[in-house]
């Protein structure tokens, strides 16, 4: 019976991990049709806008050395998208929402899809703060990155 149990809790993790994945090259798809390539470093905005996109210092370094997007995590996107990409569209009121189930299917469109992206992220995430098991390793989120 445990295994059957441990079987089911592996495929749902591994599913959830894969959906964040895939999420990610989505964004980064999404926010590489903004940018010209090869011109990411001149379309950066300047620090004091990044700072105010709500980005750390050491995303804010990290992402000032780069000279594709590939590098950028989830929550780096997210940021650039909403407020520089999409610029105009910042006082969306669906920016602010955190629970995707008031979210509904009749909400279409880019802004409502990387909300959920964002919010699926951060409950899989808020899930893996706590120490998880799986198989034979813990597993711990810290921030961006699941560590085993």
């Amino acid at each position: 019976m445990a295994a059957s149990s441990d079987g089911k809790n592996e495929r749902n993790f591994l599913q959830l991990h894969r959906l964040v994945l895939d999420s990610t090259r989505v964004l980064r798809a999404k926010f590489d049709s903004f940018v010209p390539k090869g011109t990411l470093q001149a379309w950066l905005p300047s620090y004091k806008h990044l700072k105010n996109a709500q980005l750390t210092d050491k995303q804010i370094s990290h992402i000032r050395k780069q000279t594709i997007s590939e590098e950028f995590d989830i929550t780096v996107l997210t940021s650039l998208l909403r407020n520089f990409c999409y610029k105009a569209d910042l006082k969306h009121p669906l920016w602010n929402e955190t629970n995707n189930n008031n979210i509904g299917p009749s909400q279409k469109g880019e802004i409502a899809d990387i909300v959920r992206i964002r919010n699926l992220r951060n409950e899989v995430c808020m899930t893996c703060t706590h120490l998880m098991s799986y198989k034979h390793c813990a597993c711990t989120c810290y921030s961006r990155v699941t560590i085993c």
